[in-house]
C-alpha cells in the first residue's frame, strides 16, 4: 500500500494516522466527517508500521571516550544519523534530572561528535560540599526519529566536572573557547558571546550573564526566558525583568506554567530544543498559550482541539507528530496519575504500564506511533482509549471497556479492587459501556 493509499483508506474508514515517512512531513489524526475515531484493525496497523518502517532509527553501537570531563568532545558511532552539522540531537539522561539536549556539531552517517558543555555539567550529582561528582549519562540520539532506547551502562559515559584531573580535554576535544568576561562582553557590544539569543549588550542592560547561556542555572536558557517574558506580557516593551515574569535571574521557575497552557516553562522549553532547534521566534513559548499566535482548527487538526473552542493551543498541539496532544501524553489523559484524580473511586489495574513519552513519536521503539499504540494491549489504540465517550475506556486499564480483551486477568480478586467489577457495577454518573457481555 502506497502512502497515498493509506492516506486515503484512513481518511474514508476513521482510523488512525500517523507521522508519514519523509523529512518533515506528518499526516494528521483524522476520522470521516461525522463519526468518530476508529480504534486500528490490524492491516492499517501492518500498513502504518511499514510506512514508519522506512524512516529508519538511529542506532548507537559505540561511544568514546567513556570517561571524559565537561568540555571534552564524545565520539559516538552507530548507524542512521543525520550527515552535516547540527543535525543530530544527543539526549543525556540520568534519574532524577531533566534530560540534557546538546547538538552534534559534526556528523556522517555513522559518526558524530557533540562537545560536552556546562549545560551538561549542572546537572552532575552534587556532592554535600556543593562540588560535583563523576556522574554516568544514558545516551538517544534525535535524528528524524527517536532512538529505539537509551545506551546500556556498557555504552554510557561517565562525565567529570572540568576542573577534574587531566582537565576537559581530550586529543578529540574541540579547540578552547575564547576567554569570555565582562570586560570582553562590553567590548563586543553586538556579539553573543554566550550563545543564548542575547547580545552582551542586552545582558549587561538586564543583569544577566553575557558569558553564560543559563544565567540562573535552572537549565532553561537566558534567551528563552527573556523571549517567554516579553510574550507573557503581550510584547510590551520595556522588557519586564522582575517576577513573576519568566525570568532568567529566577533559578526556581523552571517547573511553573506561566501561560496555564498545561505545560511548564521546562516543557516547552524541551519543545523548543528538540522541536524548534533553538531557533527564534519561539515555536514553544510559556508566555503565552499560542505560540506564533492563533491557530484556527483545520479539518486536519480538528481532533486536537480538546475543548472545542477552534483554535488550537500549544498543549493542543502535537509535536512529536504521533496522534496524541502534548497535554495528554506530558500531565493528562496519557498518565496514569491523570485517571487517578479524574475517577478517585476507580481502582488502578494492578500491572503499571509504561507511559508514553511527549516528546517521542514511538516511545516503546517498535515502529508503530503511540497515538496508534496500545499501552495495555487490549486492542484499542491509545488514541482511542483518551476520550472516555462513549464508552468506559482506559489506556491503563485492559479490562475497560472489554472485560473479555486479550490481556484482561483471567483471574480477578474476589473483591474487585479494579473495574470492571461486575457488568452495571459502575459509580454514578459515569459514561455507560456498551461492550459489556449480555
Amino acid at each position: 500500500m502506497s502512502r497515498r493509499q493509506l492516506v486515503t483508506a484512513v481518511l474514508a474508514t476513521g482510523c488512525l494516522l500517523v507521522p508519514a515517512a519523509g523529512a518533515g512531513a506528518r499526516v494528521p489524526v483524522a476520522h470521516a466527517p461525522g463519526t468518530r475515531p476508529l480504534h486500528a484493525t490490524a492491516a492499517s496497523r501492518a500498513a502504518i508500521a511499514r510506512s514508519l518502517a522506512s524512516v529508519p532509527l538511529p542506532v548507537i553501537k559505540g561511544v568514546k571516550p567513556l570517561r571524559l570531563a565537561i568540555g571534552a568532545t564524545l565520539t559516538i558511532s552507530g548507524r542512521n544519523f543525520l550527515a552535516g552539522a547540527n543535525r543530530d540531537t544527543v539526549v543525556f539522561f540520568r534519574d532524577g534530572v531533566p534530560a540534557v539536549f546538546l547538538r552534534a556539531y559534526t556528523a556522517t552517517k555513522t559518526r558524530m561528535k557533540v562537545k560536552l558543555t556546562s549545560k551538561l555539567g549542572r546537572f552532575l550529582v552534587a556532592r554535600n560540599d556543593g562540588t560535583r561528582a563523576p556522574t554516568r549519562f544514558r545516551l538517544r540520539v534525535l535524528t528524524q526519529r527517536f532512538g529505539a532506547s537509551f545506551t546500556p551502562a556498557k555504552l554510557s559515559p561517565l562525565v567529570s566536572p572540568a576542573d577534574a584531573p587531566g582537565g576537559g580535554r581530550t586529543r578529540e576535544s574541540s579547540p578552547p573557547a575564547p576567554t569570555c568576561s565582562l570586560a570582553s562582553a562590553r567590548a563586543a557590544p553586538n556579539a553573543d558571546a554566550d550563545g543564548d539569543g542575547l547580545s552582551n549588550a542586552l545582558e549587561l542592560r538586564i543583569g544577566t550573564d553575557p558569558c553564560s547561556h543559563d544565567t540562573d542555572g535552572d537549565g532553561i536558557t537566558d534567551g528563552y526566558e527573556y523571549e517567554s517574558a516579553l510574550d507573557y506580557n503581550s510584547r510590551a516593551l520595556p522588557y519586564p525583568g522582575k517576577r513573576p515574569y519568566p525570568n532568567p535571574l529566577d533559578p526556581t521557575d523552571a517547573n511553573t506554567d506561566y501561560d496555564g497552557d498545561g505545560l511548564t516553562m521546562a516543557d516547552e522549553f524541551a519543545a523548543w530544543v528538540m522541536y524548534g532547534h533553538s531557533s527564534f521566534p519561539l515555536n514553544y513559548s510559556d508566555g503565552t498559550q499560542s505560540s506564533g499566535g492563533l491557530q484556527p482548527v483545520t479539518p486536519q487538526t480538528a481532533w486536537e482541539d480538546i475543548n472545542r473552542d477552534g483554535f488550537i493551543t500549544d498543549d493542543e498541539k502535537d509535536v512529536d507528530g504521533d496522534g496524541l496532544t502534548n497535554w495528554d501524553e506530558a500531565h493528562g489523559r496519557m498518565t496514569p496519575d491523570w485517571w487517578k484524580g479524574a475517577f478517585p473511586s476507580e481502582p488502578s489495574y494492578p500491572l503499571p504500564y509504561l507511559q508514553t513519552n511527549w516528546l517521542d513519536p514511538d516511545t516503546d521503539g517498535d515502529g508503530l506511533a503511540d497515538g496508534a499504540d496500545d499501552v495495555d494491549h487490549d486492542g484499542w489504540t491509545n488514541a482511542r482509549e483518551v476520550q472516555r465517550d462513549p464508552y468506559w475506556v482506559q489506556p491503563f486499564n485492559p479490562c475497560l471497556p472489554d472485560p473479555t480483551s486479550p490481556t484482561c486477568s483471567l483471574h480477578p480478586p474476589f473483591n474487585g479492587v479494579y473495574p470492571p467489577f461486575r457488568p452495571g457495577d459502575m459509580s454514578p454518573g459515569d459514561p455507560i459501556p456498551l461492550l459489556w457481555p449480555r
